[in-house]
């Protein structure tokens, strides 16, 4: 189902109908309630101090909601000519407005509702609130949070509900120009928690997605909200400590001389376990898929991209970023929204890759956000296939143009193997450099001016300075490194490498541990939801389907 249509003149042709609605929605069988067709004597009656128990047996009526459509209809319709009455002392009578059951009624009760509401708000600005706060509210699907369904599938009852409850928006924004920013503290209030099922959250950003069609105003701040969200489900997915369990496991198989039998029982556990979904991460992948999706609708008119669109989307996101995703600690899943939109253009990409850069190398930027922002830089050029070789090679020259210079401003200084602290970011961009090194050198190596491209880097001075940058860096990227630079005759590593590793070696009285002062974060690496990864994985370097997506796109 499209969240998207921008060739759309009203909210009704975005949801539309599978058939025509009966005249009258089948009932069962029960006790009705008559209400009352004096509803103006009644509140006059009660504005004047009198009358105080027909407006109780009013309300009463109303709440109780066994009411005949005919009957409901004409209500609503004397109902709307009272609208001028209604000030703060009829709340109740208001309230128990909103919570009449409408949105599977006749057409006739549905028509009519809708114009009380949109009456309501316009004569008494008072009930605004509540009157959109009750709207959102109805969003959510009455259903168990465990009932099974069929993923991005919605049902047809909640899509002509949805529709319903549009047209009103639609039309409050319109005639009501107070109401942007009561419909976004609404949206806010009523976002579903986390323990509310997949088929809930996705209902509400569907409704979300289809708000910013007819108000694109507020779809910068919805992003961001939606965004925001995605990350607190994201934080809460639990994390796999593989490596610490691989060691307790072998361990504990040591102990109690486990068998190969017992191994192969293990192993099949293990993959039943994998196969297993965390309810939070399932509702994370229906959300991502759906924002994906509205991403790539929103910026391709027939399979054309609309440049205005894309550009004016990115920024939309890119703010979402910088808010939400970038002072994130080691998030999973939700930094590839800003991937996939630099995917769909290369300009997008260095755009993105540019406005990192500037936070790296601001010292008035918090430190550690500068080490986050190069490592973003640093994995997204390692791993997205729509990075072309010369954005690489740029990457690559202003990051050790950066650290050539930080090296020269270090030569005259005091410097100690304990006094690391204050060039942490520096060791993060000399990280980033390698690890961005290591994953694109094939690029340059395979010709001769790729060749003289990296000797003019310069890597050996970067290797041998004071500053060490290979004892604070990962191991693992540093050993692959070593490897590569010694057999293009770059630099050569395994001497200082080694060199650290003895120095490194505990001593008896001596505390010898570095800090962690460089953040092992490459955002980039893998994705692991099944729906939403069918759109990111093929974006990978080391995608087979990554390289005709890649040559369709250029």
């Amino acid at each position: 189902m499209s969240v998207v249509s921008s060739r759309v003149s009203s909210v009704s042709s975005i949801l539309k109908a599978g058939g025509v609605r009966a005249q009258f929605v089948k009932q069962p069988n029960k006790v009705y309630f008559k209400l009352p067709k004096d509803i103006k004597n009644i509140l006059y009656n009660l504005a004047k101090g009198d009358g105080i128990k027909e407006y109780e047996k009013l309300i009463h009526s109303l709440k109780e909601g066994a009411v005949k459509d005919s009957d409901l209809t004409e209500f609503l319709t004397e109902t709307r000519q009272c609208i001028s009455l209604l000030d703060i002392r009829f709340e109740l009578f208001v309230q128990a407005l909103l919570h009449i059951e409408w949105t599977n009624r006749s057409p006739e009760v549905v028509s009519t509702y809708k114009s009380v509401l949109q009456d309501l708000v316009c004569m008494q600005t008072l009930y605004i609130n509540v009157v959109i706060k009750r709207l959102v509210e109805l969003f959510k699907p009455v259903e168990d949070n465990n009932a099974e369904h069929e993923a991005g599938q919605i049902k047809q009852e909640d899509l002509e509900r949805l529709n319903h409850i549009h047209d009103i928006l639609h039309k409050i924004l319109e005639v009501v120009p107070m109401s942007d920013k009561v419909i976004l503290q609404a949206l806010v209030s009523q976002f579903p928690y986390i323990i509310h099922g997949t088929y809930t959250h996705e209902v509400y950003m569907f409704a979300l997605l289809q708000i910013v069609n007819y108000a694109p105003q507020l779809r910068s701040n919805i992003l961001i909200f939606i965004i925001n969200r995605l990350m607190i489900l994201d934080v809460n997915i639990p994390r796999e400590e593989a490596d610490s369990d691989e060691e307790d496991d072998i361990i504990d198989d040591c102990i109690n001389g486990t068998t190969d039998n017992d191994d192969e029982t293990k192993m099949n556990d293990d993959t039943d376990k994998r196969k297993t979904v965390h309810p939070t991460e399932r509702t994370l992948d229906s959300c991502m898929e759906l924002l994906i999706k509205y991403m790539h609708e929103f910026c391709f008119a027939n399979g054309v991209l609309q440049i205005e669109n894309l550009k004016a989307l990115y920024f939309e996101i890119l703010r979402a970023f910088e808010t939400v995703i970038l002072p994130t600690h080691a998030s999973q899943c939700v930094q590839y929204i800003i991937f996939y939109i630099c995917s769909l253009r290369p300009i997008i990409a260095e755009t993105f890759t540019n406005w990192l850069w500037h936070k790296v190398t601001d010292p008035n930027v918090a430190p550690v956000l500068r080490q986050t922002a190069v490592c973003y830089i640093s994995s997204l050029h390692a791993t997205g296939s729509f990075i072309p070789p010369r954005l690489v090679k740029m990457t690559m020259s202003n990051l050790t143009l950066w650290i050539h210079k930080y090296i020269t401003l270090q030569e005259d200084s005091v410097y100690t193997d304990g006094d690391t602290k204050p060039h942490a970011v520096f060791y993060s961009v000399c990280q980033a450099f390698f690890h961005l090194f290591v994953a694109r050198y094939k690029h340059f190596i395979e010709s001769k001016h790729g060749i003289l491209f990296l000797q003019n880097l310069d890597i050996s001075k970067i290797v041998t300075c004071k500053l060490n940058p290979l004892k604070m860096c990962d191991t693992k990227i540093i050993h692959d490194f070593a490897d590569i630079t010694s057999t293009y005759q770059l630099a050569y590593c395994f001497a200082i490498i080694e060199n650290n590793e003895r120095n490194g070696l505990p001593i008896f009285g001596v505390k010898t541990h570095l800090p962690v002062l460089v953040p092992n974060f490459f955002p980039f690496e893998s994705y692991t939801l099944e729906r939403s990864g069918q759109r990111i994985i093929p974006l990978f370097r080391n995608s087979v389907t990554s390289l005709d997506n890649q040559s369709e796109r250029m």
